[in-house]
């Protein structure tokens, strides 16, 4: 499996393979900030060893979860530097205590201050050196950095320690599989899958090990186990597709690097797989779509390069969510949009976009509040034309036609606003307003057909998100 660092949204890099690794001490925990380590004066009762605590031991106690708490709430909000500040603290008043000196080194890791992550990954290896799991944990940290032959080394120690640590037989797996010596990563896949026949990312690397030498069959059974285990495990479905295009079975070589592209779909790479399937099929059209999609990750590729190397302007975070939205991926607009506002609260372009957004996902009340938001800082008629959407919407048409009137829009939407007004007035008895808005809705009618006296006049939209470059 990847780990994925909570509420962070960032995942560990495995090697240059198709494989999974795993840094953790069980097989379903998180290789990050270790929040799945049971306190025992948090679950179910205090320990033996709290209950006859002398009463210094348990202030100490006391202290260090104290500190451990506020540096998992920092985690959460994204606050690793207050994380890493709590945690030294709580390492000051236990030195010995491997738990921190690893849950500091994982938040240095997200930080990608490496040097010092790798000093306490050591550190917690000599606070308890007979600890499988910190080997291994150490071992992962070293092979996503690329230093395979040290990670080897804290691997075989793991394995050394616990002879059944699934965990540490995988990732050497890994590495073996890495250097293609096929064999030696069999063997320790397989020896990982009997410890625990439920390691989806064994099933998985053993599957790809045995495509990657040629057997089909076999790779195909292990990565169906790992999807029966894990049922949106990305790697397994990219992996079976890859073994079904080798089968040249290209219509279920479709279907896997589409669930594929389902589960994460601004991955370029699965959508260059899926492409080859559909030319190899014929289905040029479906394969042009690809490309399409292809060539809009590549620049958003582009855009999000430019958003790291400057990721304090708020007008980065703003170009892209401005191009995520152009591939309809509106969630991901909506993040981008609210970063650019933690950078600069209340940019009205920043505020504008993240509307149309809320409006594309149905949020019609969020996306008046953002609007209100940019109308008090600046008055613009993209502004009123939007909001006029969102009272359209909610069928108040009343509004929706002021704040038309406001943005100085004239376009077909704005047509059925005077002319839905014209029906409710009609129904409360308004005949002569009524009529009034009947006869805009015909003026606005005949200017868009070019017929009205006003017909050279350009109708104005609100601004749509830009175009997709081609």
């Amino acid at each position: 499996m990847q780990f994925i660092l909570p509420c962070l949204g960032i995942s560990c890099v495995v090697l240059t393979i198709c494989g999974c690794g795993s840094g953790s001490d069980d097989a379903g925990a998180a290789a990050a900030i270790p929040l799945s380590i049971s306190n025992p004066e948090s679950t179910t009762g205090k320990s033996a060893e709290a209950a006859t605590a002398k009463p210094q031991e348990t202030v100490i106690s006391a202290a260090v979860e104290q500190l451990v708490g506020r540096a998992r709430a920092s985690v959460v909000g994204g606050q690793n530097a207050v994380a890493i500040e709590s945690l030294s603290q709580a390492i000051g008043i236990a030195p010995n205590d491997s738990r921190l000196l690893r849950m500091r080194a994982d938040v240095y890791e997200v930080m990608g201050e490496f040097a010092n992550a790798r000093a306490d990954f050591s550190m917690a290896i000599q606070a308890d050196p007979e600890n499988a799991a910190l080997y291994n944990v150490r071992g992962y940290f070293l092979m996503t950095r690329g230093l395979t032959d040290e990670a080897l080394k804290d691997f075989q120690k793991a394995i050394e320690l616990d002879s059944q640590l699934v965990e540490a037989l995988n990732n050497r797996g890994l590495i073996a599989l890495s250097k293609q010596d096929y064999a030696a990563a069999e063997a320790d896949f397989s020896r990982a899958i009997e410890g625990n026949r439920k390691y989806a990312d064994a099933w998985n690397n053993r599957g790809f090990c045995r495509f990657k030498n040629g057997q089909l069959e076999t790779a195909l059974s292990d990565l169906k186990q790992a999807l029966a285990l894990n049922p949106k495990y990305l790697t397994a479905w990219n992996n079976c597709g890859l073994v079904h295009m080798e089968q040249q079975d290209y219509e279920s070589a479709v279907t896997a690097f589409s669930k594929a592209i389902e589960l994460s779909p601004l991955d370029v790479r699965w959508f260059n797989h899926r492409r080859t399937a559909y030319q190899k099929l014929e289905r040029f059209a479906e394969a042009s779509a690809d490309e399409h999609q292809i060539r809009w990750l590549t620049g958003l590729e582009a855009i999000t390069r430019k958003v790291a190397a400057n990721a304090a302007n708020p007008a980065v975070w703003i170009a892209r969510a401005n191009y995520l939205a152009t591939g309809n991926q509106f969630g991901a607009a909506i993040q981008d949009y609210s970063r650019a506002l933690a950078l600069r609260p209340g940019h009205p372009e920043a505020l504008t976009g993240r509307a149309k957004a809320w409006m594309k996902t149905g949020e019609l009340q969020k996306a008046m509040t953002d609007i209100d938001e940019s109308l008090v800082v600046a008055k613009s008629q993209e502004a009123f034309s939007i909001r006029g959407d969102a009272w359209m919407e909610l069928k108040n048409f009343d509004q929706a036609v002021q704040d038309y009137e406001s943005a100085q829009r004239f376009d077909n939407q704005v047509v059925e606003a005077y002319r839905a007004r014209g029906e409710q007035r009609k129904a409360a008895g308004q005949t002569e307003l009524a009529e009034a808005d009947f006869s805009k809705a015909d003026e606005i009618t005949a200017t868009l057909s070019g017929r009205g006296p006003d017909s050279k006049r350009t109708a104005v939209a609100p601004n749509a998100f830009p175009d997709l470059p081609e």
